[in-house]
């Protein structure tokens, strides 16, 4: 579907003049040119924003829903707008994530998704102008060509910004879906934003000039010379400072407020709602104070109903309703007849999103109802659709406007976990505009984790040493409990928790099993979040975290290939080989192992030992596919059997995600995903006790520090067959599997839980 462009001199912007791309949703008329908001100041789904606008000077506007989380969309997106108009780059300005200015919405995750919507337009787009100019030069379209914006053919030449001077072109282009949504239930509703559809002419790969090269980010510049506004920037005229009052457990309720001494704090003021307590001033300093002090004399009732660290296995071992995938007869027989059986059990903690900057929002809530939110949430209309449906209104209603902050990586993918609730219900209690500021320890404490699993897994191999059977089964909490907490203490309504398909989804995830093998039975016991039913309601949220799924079954699911060719003594390399027919995994199994010098050989190594003071060697492989692209980590490490610690000195982390878009900025996700990963796999672990959380600081929840991180080895191979894959997650779910194999070659003791803390791996020897 193409429509026609047509060209008025109405209402033309700026400039002088500009084309305006909208979009049409089916059955719903027409869309409203950029600036065309609808009620309150916010866009609804049949009046949005424009996509591109192209200037008379020249350059571009491009709106996307997306936001920048640090995996660089600010330098790709350009990209992808650029290779399909024909123009560069650097002429387009990115404006993302506000749901007064952008189209379509959706998690940033999905940048792959959210790019292609943007990739379409700009090739509807480049096909209108084209068309103009077809009339303009009196030539045909497909004698021209474009370069840098300017269109030529049959010896003469029209720029893009003159084919528009002085007039305003407006080209519709289809979509499907709509903005996101909660259903009355509470249920999530539509999340991932709209799509644009049909097939517009786009760009062949061998004419490619932009994509595949390494355009910087535009937003780096600004953060090193202190331009950047970030959300702990935003001031509003009339703005209180909060402070929150938080519970003593996680299934506290409220008994009593503390007093607030008027003399000491003259400005400062109590709020509450249900068992959110805030103490406000219009001084910071104040609030933080006050807050203190009314803390310390406001009583909460008390609460243990946690399992603690200690129990946590048993505790999720208790769900007994599975869901399951596979033929259970048919593994069950193939297992019977198996050679070998390898029968393991992994296990993995609480892991905290843990951004390393404050958590803060700024909300303004109207005498007319309109509410504007600023937040650096990942997912602003998903934030919309939350705070709508807690304040029982219309998303039209409100209004989220991005900026930058402290990052995470999925926790805000349903719209937020952070301090945004608490700030709207103070503002709307107030009647004024209210910035809320989490402290680390609130953050470390009260926000969402990534879920803990444990697994019992079995792996057949017949008289060859081939891999006949897999069967596993997972007990873990659901990892979509993303209801906003300011919102659960208010009382208010809030996302309900999706129950957990279970982990018989966590083997494939979004991908697919990398591995050949003729029978599988994958069982998944779901329960809701830890801790949940307690009488605040509040407990242990389980949340999405960077390669969501995949990073939880891959640690096991990976180490269980390892042992399994540990078992029958073959190379951990070759045996993923004898696997896998697909040719992509075997190019990028190879090239990686390449980079990192593999020596073929059974594990453990030869000079494998569990005892002495000097440090022995290991090294180990993991691998996966997720959202086309596949990912290949060779870890080696160091281990000293009397003290137990283990030193990671090499990461070589491969990846072949098809077309590779800007290979600088993958290779930045890749370090920095290695990071995570050696993160989670080394030190992080959410403890707590019968009532709380008690990592609540950087002592006790232990994040990477420069002098971690090892010599980290890139590998990027591009594919022009394939289209694109997704590059910014699974770095982090191959490292930990990678780095477990490489401890057991340098001891021959095989772990199977993380974090390698030196009193584990110490333990695990002496056993």
């Amino acid at each position: 579907m193409l429509t026609t462009p047509t060209l008025t001199r109405r209402a033309f912007v700026q400039a002088g003049g500009a084309l305006c791309v909208s979009v049409a949703m089916p059955g719903l008329g027409g869309a409203a040119p950029a600036g065309d908001a609808g009620p309150g100041g916010s866009l609804d789904a049949t009046k949005l924003a424009s996509w591109l606008e192209i200037r008379s000077d020249g350059t571009v506007i491009a709106r996307t829903g997306r936001t920048e989380t640090g995996t660089g969309m600010s330098g790709f997106y350009p990209q992808m707008i650029a290779e399909e108009l024909g123009i560069r780059p650097e002429v387009i300005t990115l404006i993302t994530g506000h749901t007064d200015e952008t189209p379509d919405g959706g998690w940033s995750a999905d940048f792959i998704n959210g790019v292609q919507n943007l990739r379409k337009v700009a090739a509807y787009t480049h096909q209108a102008l084209l068309g103009l100019a077809s009339t303009h030069l009196g030539v045909p379209a497909s004698s021209m060509t474009v370069a840098n914006g300017v269109v030529t053919g049959g010896g003469r030449s029209v720029a893009y910004a003159d084919l528009v001077k002085g007039q305003r072109l407006e080209l519709t282009v289809p979509v499907t879906g709509g903005l996101a949504k909660m259903n009355p239930d509470g249920s999530m509703g539509n999340f991932t934003g709209i799509s644009v559809t049909g097939n517009p002419p786009l760009k062949s790969v061998k004419d490619y000039t932009v994509i595949g090269t390494s355009h910087p980010m535009p937003s780096i510049p600004a953060k090193v010379t202190g331009k950047t506004i970030w959300t702990a920037d935003i001031r509003l005229p009339g703005m209180l400072h909060a402070r929150m009052v938080r519970p003593a457990t996680v299934g506290s309720t409220l008994v009593s407020l503390g007093t607030l001494d008027k003399a000491k704090f003259p400005t400062a003021e109590v709020v509450r709602k249900g068992n959110l307590v805030a103490v406000v001033s219009p001084d910071e300093w104040e609030a933080v104070s006050a807050a203190r002090s009314v803390a310390a004399t406001t009583k909460w009732t008390e609460y243990a109903g946690l399992p603690g660290n200690a129990g946590l296995s048993a505790t999720l071992r208790t769900s007994q309703k599975p869901v399951s995938r596979g033929d259970e007869a048919a593994t069950t027989a193939a297992l019977a007849g198996a050679a070998k059986v390898v029968s393991v059990t992994y296990e993995q903690p609480f892991v905290k999103h843990a951004p390393i900057g404050p958590y803060i929002a700024v909300a303004d809530v109207k005498a007319d109802g309109t509410v504007t939110i600023h937040s650096r949430s990942t997912n602003p209309q998903g934030m919309r659709a939350h705070i709508a449906y807690m304040l029982g209104t219309t998303t039209d209603k409100v209004t989220v406007r991005w900026s930058d902050g402290a990052g995470q990586y999925g926790r805000g993918s349903f719209g937020g976990d952070g301090a945004e609730a608490d700030a709207v219900i103070l503002s709307q209690l107030l009647g004024k505009p209210v910035r809320v500021q989490w402290t680390l320890q609130e953050d470390l404490t009260w926000s969402t984790v990534s879920p803990a699993f444990t697994a019992d897994l079995k792996a057949g191999l017949d008289a060859n040493g081939r891999l006949v059977a897999l069967q596993s089964d997972w007990w873990g909490p659901t990892q979509m409990d993303a209801r906003m907490l300011g919102a659960v203490l208010a009382g208010l309504p809030t996302l309900k928790p999706s129950p957990v398909v279970g982990p018989a989804s966590f083997h494939v995830g979004p991908g697919k099993s990398p591995w050949s093998v003729a029978q599988e039975l994958h069982r998944g016991y779901g329960m809701a979040s830890v801790g949940s039913g307690s009488p605040s309601t509040v407990g242990i949220r389980g949340n999405i975290m960077r390669t969501p799924g995949q990073r939880q079954n891959i640690l096991a699911f990976e180490s269980l290939i390892n042992e399994a060719a540990a078992a029958v003594h073959a190379d951990a390399l070759q045996f993923r080989l004898d696997h896998s027919g697909d040719r992509r995994m075997q190019d990028i199994l190879r090239k990686t192992a390449e980079a990192a010098g593999w020596q073929s050989r059974p594990s453990p190594n030869p000079a494998a030992r569990r005892t002495g003071t000097t440090p022995v060697k290991g090294r180990g492989i993991a691998a996966l596919i997720r959202f086309g692209a596949y990912w290949v980590g060779i870890a080696d490490v160091e281990v000293t059997p009397a003290t137990g610690k283990v030193v990671v000195t090499h990461f070589t982390m491969g990846v072949e995600p098809g077309k590779i878009i800007n290979p600088r900025q993958l290779k930045l996700i890749m370090e920095g995903g290695v990071v995570m990963g050696l993160g989670e796999t080394m030190s992080e672990e959410v403890t707590f006790d019968s009532g709380k959380v008690t990592s609540t600081d950087w002592t006790k929840y232990r994040i990477p520090t420069m002098g971690d991180i090892p010599e980290i080895r890139i590998v990027q191979m591009s594919r022009d067959d394939v289209g694109f894959g997704g590059g910014g997650e699974a770095a982090n779910a191959v490292t930990g599997p990678a780095v477990l194999a490489a401890v057991f070659d340098a001891t021959g003791v095989q772990p199977r839980r993380t974090p390698l803390t030196p009193a584990y791996v110490q333990g695990l020897l002496k056993a």
